[in-house]
Parts: C-alpha cells; structure tokens; sequence
C-alpha cells in the first residue's frame, strides 16, 4: 500500500509542478509578502516566525526567484505529509487499507491541495505537529512512554512556522499522566526546553523591535487592532467543511462521535487521535461565536482528523466508505476548478464570464504581469527608479512582480496598523530626491465605486511627500466578460522629500 500511495503522490507532485508553471495563478499577497522575508533572512518577522521565509529562501536558491522557487518546497512538504498521516494511521491500529485511504485523503482534500499550491506557514507547521503526533502515537501502541526529547524537537521545528504547535504539550502531559505515570521526570524538562528553543529566533527579533509580532498576536486574539470582530461561527463552520469536502467533514465530525461513545474500546493511540481533533476544533468553533476566526486557523486539526474519518469509513462503518471515495472525488472535483479560476477571466474584454469575478477566490493573484508591462510603458527603469504603495500587499507583489524584484516602499498613508515594511528602511531615508511610481490595485465593487475618488485623493495626498507628482493611466488588469474587474491607478511621484513623513503607526 505504502508503494501505490508513494505513486500517486508523485504524480500529484508533477501536476503541481504544472499547475504553478501553467496555470497562471500568481503568488497572493501573503505569498510575496513571505518572498520579500526571505530577500532579507532575519531571526524573526513582524506577524511570523522566520520558518517560512527560511522555506522559500531555499526553494529560490535552487530554483530561482520565480513562482515554482517560492512554492518548491510546499510540494515537498505536502508529499511527506501524506506520507505522516499514512504512518500516523498504522500507529492507531488501523489496517493498511485504512491507512493508504488515510493518506490519499490527507494529500487530495482540499487542504492538502492548497498546501501543495501555496507558499504558507501551513504546511511546515502541519508536518510537525504530524511528527509530533506520530512521536505519541507510535508510543501509546508500544505502550512504552513517548520520548520527550523527540517530542520537543518536534515542536521547536513547528513554532519556526507557527506558534500553536505548543498546544500539543497538554496532551503530552495528559497521555503521560494516563498511561505513563511513572516515566522519569528529567527527560521531560529536557523536552521542554528543547521544544522553547524553537521561540529563541523570534524572540531574539522582538527584543530589538518592541515585541511587535507578540503585540500584532495579541491584537489579532483581541480582534485586531479595528473595532472587534463579530463572531463568524457560521462561516467559519461552512470553511471548515470545504477544506475538507462536505461529505469527509460530515464523516469526521460522525467519527468523533462514535468514538466518544466507544472511547473504552479503542486503542490509546485512536483516542488521542480523537482526542486532539475534537479539543481543537471544538475551541475554534466556540471561539468563532465571539470573534471573527479564520478558516485555516485550525488546519492542525485535521491530520489526526484524517486516521478517524478512516477508522469511521473503512472500519468502524464499511459501508460508508463509498462517502468517504465520494468526499474524495468532490475533492478532486473541486480543486481542478479551483486551478482554472484563472482561465475564466482575461487581461482583455470577453463576450461573458461564467463565474462574477467578486467570488474568485484567487481575484489577489492574477493581473500582476500586465501591472508589470504598464510600469515599463510609462518609463519605469528599476535601475534609478523605485515603487512604491498604500497597502503593505500590493507593496510585496510589487517587490516581486516588478523589473529587477527590488524590494517597494510602503507609504503609510492611511494610518493603518504596522507591518514588516514598517521595520525596513523607508524611502524618506533611502530614496530623498529620486523618482519613484505609486501604484494602487483594487478589484471589483470597490473598483468601480472608488477609482476615480482615489485618483483625486492620491494627486493631492502624495504631493506632500515629492516634489511632483504625475498621473499616468488607470491600467485595465483583468476583465469579468467585457467589464474592468481590476484595475491599476499609476503616478508618476518625482524627488522624494526627505523632511516630510507619515506618522508611525501605534497599531498592531
């Protein structure tokens, strides 16, 4: 089984590799934003540990400093991920059989999918916490007590993606305390404190930048740095159920049902498996009732979350194995859609359109190459000349979409919260007399109802800060049928002023 699993996800590779030279869906912003961390490797960022801009540092040394560069690695991680939850399955007892669909489930959902696609602190941190799994699984089936120091490498590896990979220490404790009480007690401070070293990088970072990714987290639990957020919990539920497929998220939440009521039955490594999804996701649903919680917030649930749609479709209900081949299906189904969004719009005007570009999930990553080609046509030449924007997004995609990826300026003339650009040198201090382009982005509605409005705002605000400031065209993007679904303002900004810069944020 472990052979016809390896297979398949090698070919799943291939079409990703296709897929991001092919298929025209460009980085999104966070993706760029990642890219321009890793131009400049640090111990730490603003809203991140280092981990993924380390990531994509590696894969554009080996491949370039082009989209497959920035998303090598992800396709790797992806792979080995797979492979993670097949062996995490066999741990719980399950059959081979279970195990392969556990795995093939894992890498084809639509989770897994997205993991292979983009370049996210995702990925690595969904690989360590399965590797961390794995350590505890493989313990509670040999009924020998789990190896702290494992455990904790585990860890230390995770939180150079994302922080809450430390949740997974309670239930250490608790499997510890359940089957393991008399394990010595001096490995496990050495696990501990292995696992710490993991905050060691970003914590020396935030010594020396007033603890701003520690102040920007904070704000997030707190509902950002805006008015709180409402809660989401509808929405949030109906996330959860498209990264995996409904029919799989329908089997999932039926396992963990069945397996609270034969928790007496199963093996230990199965019910810490339930243990971890239904603790996890039960948090992030009650949360979303209060606060606004993203959907991919909780993807750690679901590794764990695989082995028990396995164990309710392939054993505990065989006959429900036809909906989990069925969620499978849906899944395939719906990421080849997903994957030619792109190709239902274009850079010039269409008799129609079959979905309304306001729903295109992927609307932030296409048009980038057409903003390039208008840069060059009004005489942008990165060699003297700068970029610069009002959004720290369209800033990053600036950086790596425009001639010569030189890294844009951030001009924060909104007075929005902080963000990495905040940290970097400005362009008062970097670019005083020197020409530079401001470009803004935005899609459909805010599009069709605000260009010309910016245009007027953006001709006076910016002639605080240069000496003379030009417009030159609102660029056409991308088309939904014969209508501008996105579009481009781009000024011409000559001799920045040194003596006169926006205020600094306080937000986070």
């Amino acid at each position: 089984m472990i052979g016809r699993l390896s297979l398949l996800l090698l070919l799943k590779v291939f079409l990703m590799i296709f897929v991001i030279l092919y298929a025209g869906i460009g980085l999104g912003p966070d993706e760029a934003q990642y890219w321009t961390w890793s131009q400049a490797l640090d111990g730490g960022y603003y809203s991140k540990p280092p981990g993924i801009a380390w990531q994509i540092w590696l894969g554009t040394q080996l491949f370039g400093q082009t989209e497959w560069g920035v998303r090598s690695v992800s396709v790797l991680f992806a792979f080995f991920q797979a492979l993670a939850v097949y062996q995490l399955a066999l741990y719980t007892r399950a059959t081979r059989r279970t195990a392969f669909w556990c795995g093939l489930l894992m890498a084809f959902c639509p989770l897994g999918m997205a993991g292979s696609l983009f370049a996210i602190t995702d990925g690595g941190l969904l690989l360590c916490w399965t590797g961390a799994c794995l350590t505890l699984a493989s313990a509670l089936d040999k009924k020998e007590a789990p190896h702290p120091l494992y455990f904790g490498a585990w860890i230390m590896a995770g939180a150079l993606f994302k922080w809450p990979i430390y949740l997974l220490w309670p239930f250490f404790f608790l499997c510890r305390r359940g089957y393991f009480p008399h394990s010595r007690k001096l490995p496990l401070l050495g696990g501990v404190l292995v696992s710490l070293l993991g905050l060691l990088p970003s914590v020396w970072w935030n010594a020396s930048h007033h603890w701003a990714t520690f102040r920007h987290v904070f704000a997030t639990l707190q509902g950002g740095s805006e008015q709180r957020a409402l809660g989401n919990a509808g929405e949030f539920f109906a996330s959860q159920a498209l990264l995996l497929s409904p029919p799989l998220f329908i089997l999932l939440l039926c396992g963990l049902w069945q397996g609270f009521r034969q928790r007496n039955e199963l093996p230990p490594s199965l019910f810490f498996s339930g243990c971890v999804t239904l603790a996890t996701l039960s948090a992030a649903i009650i949360a979303s009732f209060f606060q606004k919680i993203q959907g991919n917030w909780i993807s750690f649930a679901y590794p764990t979350g695989m082995v028990i749609i396995g164990w309710e479709a392939f054993q505990n209900h065989p006959t429900r194995a036809f909906w989990a081949k069925t969620g499978l299906g849906i899944s395939v189904i719906l990421t080849c859609l997903f994957f030619l969004l792109p190709s239902f719009y274009a850079s010039h005007p269409l008799p129609f359109s079959p979905l309304p570009y306001q729903l295109n999930p992927l609307k932030h990553n296409l048009g980038w190459p057409i903003l390039h080609e208008a840069l060059i046509r009004q005489g942008y030449e990165p060699k003297k000349d700068f970029l610069l924007s009002d959004k720290y997004q369209t800033t990053s995609l600036l950086s790596f979409y425009g001639s010569a990826q030189k890294r844009a300026y951030f001009l924060n003339l909104q007075g929005v919260r902080k963000n990495q650009f905040s940290y970097w040198p400005s362009l008062q201090e970097e670019q005083q007399g020197k020409t530079g382009y401001f470009v803004w982005v935005e899609n459909v509605p805010h599009l069709t109802h605000h260009w010309l409005t910016q245009l007027n705002a953006y001709q006076t605000t910016l002639q605080r800060y240069f000496e003379e400031v030009q417009f030159l065209e609102f660029t056409p993007l991308m088309y939904e049928g014969p209508l501008i679904a996105k579009g481009a303002l781009i000024f011409r900004c000559r001799s920045c002023k040194k003596e006169i810069i926006p205020a600094d944020s306080n937000l986070y």
